[in-house]
């Protein structure tokens, strides 16, 4: 922490902390800068815009949290990528015919 922080104390309900606490995994944050940076983002007006230009509207193509919930071995995820790549090329080689 900088030496021009402060610890600041604050109250919220139960399920809000849980919503943070789950916003902030998904991001690999803390609670603390997850709030810390949501205040920032306010205070300035922004809206969360990542570095495609848009809001972040993305299509979940797979879930990894749904196989393991703790977490997935890079190798499954890799794994899974290149069927999902297959898929994708089989699907543009059948467009490509028609």
């Amino acid at each position: 922490m900088s030496k021009n922080s402060k610890v600041i104390n604050i109250t919220l309900p139960d399920d809000l902390v849980k919503q943070v606490d789950k916003a902030a995994k998904v991001e690999f944050a803390t609670r603390s800068d997850y709030i810390r940076e949501s205040l920032v983002r306010r205070l300035k007006g922004q809206r969360v815009i990542d570095e495609w230009g848009d809001e972040g509207n993305w299509e979940t193509v797979v879930d990894f949290r749904e196989i393991n919930p703790e977490g997935v071995p890079a190798e499954e995820v890799l794994a899974a990528l290149k069927r999902l790549d297959k898929v994708d090329e089989q699907s543009r080689k059948t467009a490509s015919k028609t």
